[in-house]
């Protein structure tokens, strides 16, 4: 019984944490993620 009554407790805090993240954030707010071809320089490619 208390394996049952650890796994609801731990289920609810992470079903809050995700809802509390979703209510401060958004649904549409997250970043894009980054482009790392556009970070580099140009120029670093042809270093000797």
């Amino acid at each position: 019984m208390d394996r049952i009554f650890l796994a609801t407790m731990v289920s609810a805090v992470l079903l809050l944490i995700v809802a509390a993240d979703l209510l401060v954030n958004g649904l549409g707010l997250q970043q894009p993620p980054l482009n790392v071809a556009s970070v580099v320089p140009a120029s670093g490619g042809l270093v000797r």
